[in-house]
């Protein structure tokens, strides 16, 4: 049990339309198989759960770029591994967030060795999830998304993924323990944590895999391998995955709501000590001024026994519990006191140190079909370097960029044309057909180089 106090800020959603761009489907993202999976006659369990879950498995490469030291050095990718899965046949799959995190792009290759690149819809470092999607013409394989709760200790599961980059490579082992929620694999910080804990060989390369048990469903996506050895992983339950979907894919985030109480698990010594009949329940140690929690009465010392009638069993649970609520939710909760009990009610706020949406992936600015913004000198920077426009910004990724351009590079030619302002390099770039080849002289740090790139 967690013996640090637990702040009450709750992964809570509201359901918002989709934004333009990103049209959400009609039914669930996700697909849940409600009968044993079919497998071939004479086909042991594990072959038949590869063969059918299998083609949904995808390889997630993650581009990030390097700059070179000197000017003219191309720009330097560097490739990142990881694993991730379909849920629907629109394109939409999962991974872990830190698999995509930091990326500048990012690609997915499916089972039949096409790629794509992928967008990041939305993604959520506390519980390590991301959701991406992909553009692609056809059928796509999907993976039925199963019950992590129903699971049990000993049952066989599998994992599926791309360890050292080895492509749907298939592990076999067994549930060996459920809710680790102090484990903090690869030094994570604070989140939620609540892993289902693997035998089965999980390496670098599997993180955002699935974990699935024998009727080929998915009950958890692979996220750590334990640091402490050998035969020990975990993965994120799929029900707290299908919990912040609508989330990530409405508002490309998890939004976060407050009570404003600072809660404490209870152990056996607080239990006698506050003269409790057992240790279930969430204490409360501190309330925040102005908040729904004191608005509703509650003080230090409180113990928080159920929430809208459903019993709390551990502090973690109340967090999680009023994760589904969503801000602005009137939620009832039943208050020991001493010996008496009651039962308030508190409506939840908004996390204060929220950070706001963030910008829509389709409606960040885009830069110009060389993959750059540039802007005038002004004339004591024009005297110093010799002419020509600025680049503000050269977006990663982009043939500029690869080709070695940098912020604050001033551009002297594109092709043959001499620029002198902002009209120039405009009229020289509109001259450019799609995928022609083009050469930029450019001058860095008072030195001069050519790079050439295409127009996309």
């Amino acid at each position: 049990m967690r013996r640090a106090l637990l702040s009450l800020l709750v992964l809570v959603g509201t359901a918002l339309p989709p934004r333009a761009g990103l049209a959400a489907p009609e039914e669930p993202l996700w697909t849940t198989r409600r009968a044993p999976a079919p497998r071939p006659v004479g086909l042991p369990p594990v072959v038949a759960l590869a063969r059918g879950i299998g083609p949904s498995v995808v390889n997630v490469s993650v581009l990030q770029s390097a700059l070179g030291d000197e000017p003219g050095t191309p720009r330097r990718l560097t490739r990142g591994l990881g694993t991730g899965f379909v849920i629907h046949r629109d394109g939409y799959l999962l991974t872990n967030h830190h698999v995509i995190e930091h990326s500048d792009r990012v690609l997915v290759r499916l089972a039949d060795d096409r790629e794509f690149p992928a967008q990041v819809v939305g993604s959520d470092e506390k519980t390590d999830v991301a959701l991406l999607k992909i553009d692609v013409a056809g059928e796509l394989a999907v993976a039925p998304l199963g019950d992590s709760d129903a699971i049990e200790i000993g049952e066989w599961v599998a994992a599926i993924g791309n360890p050292f980059g080895l492509d749907h490579t298939v592990t076999v082992g067994i549930v060996s323990g459920k809710g680790r929620r102090d484990e903090r694999p690869g030094g994570a910080g604070s989140g939620f944590y609540d892993f289902i804990q693997t035998d089965a060989s999980i390496n670098l390369g599997n993180s955002g895999g699935p974990l699935v048990n024998m009727r080929g469903e998915v009950i958890g996506v692979n996220t750590a391998i334990a640091p402490r050895g050998q035969g020990i992983a975990f993965a994120i339950p799929i029900n707290m995955v299908k919990a912040i979907l609508p989330m990530l894919r409405a508002r490309h985030r998890v939004v976060r709501s407050w009570l404003g109480a600072t809660l404490q698990p209870l152990t056996v010594a607080l239990q006698r000590a506050f003269d409790l009949p057992d240790a279930r329940g969430a204490l409360v140690a501190d309330v925040a001024p102005r908040s729904p929690a004191e608005g509703c009465g509650l003080v230090a010392g409180d113990v928080i026994e159920a929430v809208d009638g459903r019993v709390v069993r551990r502090a973690d649970d109340l967090v999680w519990r009023l994760a589904t609520a969503g801000v602005g939710s009137r939620v009832a909760l039943t208050v020991r006191r001493g010996p008496a009990t009651r039962t308030v009610s508190a409506v939840l706020v908004l996390d204060p140190e929220d950070p706001g949406e963030p910008t829509p992936p389709e409606e960040r600015p885009r830069a110009s079909p060389l993959g750059m913004v540039v802007a005038e000198q002004t004339p004591a920077e024009a005297q110093r370097r010799g002419g020509g426009v600025r680049a503000l910004v050269v977006e990663p990724g982009s043939p500029a960029a690869e080709a070695g351009l940098q912020r604050d590079d001033v551009l002297l030619r594109v092709g043959d044309v001499l620029i002198t302002s902002l009209d120039d390099y405009r009229r020289a770039v509109n001259a450019l057909r799609p995928n022609d080849v083009i050469r930029v002289l450019a001058r860095r740090n008072g030195r001069s180089f050519w790079a050439a790139f295409s127009k996309r």
